[in-house]
């Protein structure tokens, strides 16, 4: 990764959008040292000022074409006219280019749009239940819960943006962010909230049920839909399954996973053994830069490297407080590749609004952590 898409990635850790443009305005109108003969200030504008000035041009234009986000607006204005004055004064052409991407942010593109790439007519058809307008769970096919459940995750995923990936804004509440500079990452912040709620849901519907064969045979089922996510390359809910069957209140309950089947039980096995913290997540770290897209990777392993960049690394070299670790962003700024790598090609599969609502209602409806434990020790005694 070159530099200009390094900085453009990372600027925001260190300054505002309108303080970078103040400095590479002053950095285009550079002026020659007061002491040059004519000859050496022909040859001072020749090999320095132009080449400044191209440059400056050149990260504009990326920054405009590549890296614009909806809270850039705010230099649009000043954007235009620096452009319609110094840069058309000596660059004509370039001021023509920059005025139409301008032009462009301003009038249709207030914000960035990824173009997620789909291909409707290609798309299999629906496995919908006998009645759509009233089913339950067990009625809904588990290949048809897992493309339900990875369009909404995909949805979360390609939205966030490489901002809310600097010093850790996810963490931070959005009553305590006071500061211009790291808004918080709502993006973010959405999918992990969708992946708690999943677990916590998945534990729910297991709990619910007071027979154990009953409860085993949610199990099967929520296996299932997260081996359908696995072969759909959408790790993120399959790890968001994963992670109610591995749980205190679920986990613990030992008859029902007695019944549920050496073959379910494979397939779980399989699946920890795949999404596995050990040594660093090395079998799905090898798994994930293998599969071709698309893919909804497990954000929380991301999530995990960001983390340690930032709380391993100093924002400024130690040598000097006023020279920013520039190291720094260049790691950070892979970790935020890799994340964009997998967000412009999308899933086939066709939405279904009442599988959808149905999904989101129960999201949202789930007993928390504490409720489930107690349900379970009801239902299994130690």
């Amino acid at each position: 990764m070159n530099f200009n898409s390094t900085f453009l990635l990372t600027y925001r850790s260190f300054c505002t959008s309108m303080e970078l443009l103040e400095l590479l305005e002053a950095r285009y109108n550079i002026q020659p040292p007061a002491d040059l003969t004519p000859e050496e200030l022909e040859i001072w504008v020749t090999k320095k000022q132009k080449l400044i000035r191209l440059r400056v041009f050149n990260v504009l234009k990326i920054w405009l074409e590549q890296y614009y986000y909806e809270e850039d607006s705010v230099i649009l204005d000043r954007l235009l006219f620096f452009t319609n004055t110094s840069i058309k004064d000596t660059l004509s052409f370039s001021a023509y280019q920059l005025e139409r991407l301008i032009h462009k942010r301003k009038d249709a593109c207030k914000d960035l749009k990824k173009l997620v790439i789909t291909q409707q007519q290609d798309s299999p058809d629906p496995i919908l239940p006998r009645n759509l307008k009233k089913f339950r769970l067990l009625d809904l096919d588990t290949t048809e819960m897992a493309r339900q459940l990875t369009l909404m995750d995909f949805k979360l995923y390609s939205s966030i943006k490489p901002v809310e990936c600097l010093d850790k804004a996810w963490s931070r509440d959005a009553t305590l962010n006071d500061d211009h500079r790291t808004p918080v990452a709502r993006n973010i912040q959405a999918s992990i909230n969708y992946c708690n709620q999943v677990t916590t849901w998945v534990s729910d519907e297991i709990l619910s049920q007071s027979e154990v064969k009953k409860r085993s045979t949610l199990i099967k089922y929520w296996v299932n839909v997260a081996e359908r996510c696995r072969i759909f390359n959408n790790f993120n809910t399959c790890m968001a399954i994963l992670s109610a069957f591995d749980n205190s209140a679920v986990g613990r309950l030992k008859r029902t996973w007695e019944m549920v089947g050496a073959r379910t039980n494979h397939i779980v096995a399989h699946i920890r053994k795949l999404m596995g913290a050990s040594r660093n997540f090395n079998q799905y770290r090898a798994l994930i830069h293998s599969v071709n897209p698309p893919c909804i990777p497990f954000l929380g392993i991301y999530l995990q490297d960001l983390t340690f960049i930032e709380d391993g690394n100093p924002n400024f070299l130690k040598t000097s407080k006023d020279l920013i670790n520039f190291a720094k962003r260049a790691k950070t700024a892979e970790v935020i590749r890799e994340i964009q790598q997998y967000q412009t090609m999308g899933y086939q599969y066709r939405p279904v609004e009442e599988i959808q609502t149905f999904i989101q209602d129960n999201l949202h409806s789930s007993r928390d952590e504490d409720q489930l434990y107690k349900e379970s020790l009801k239902l299994e005694p130690k």
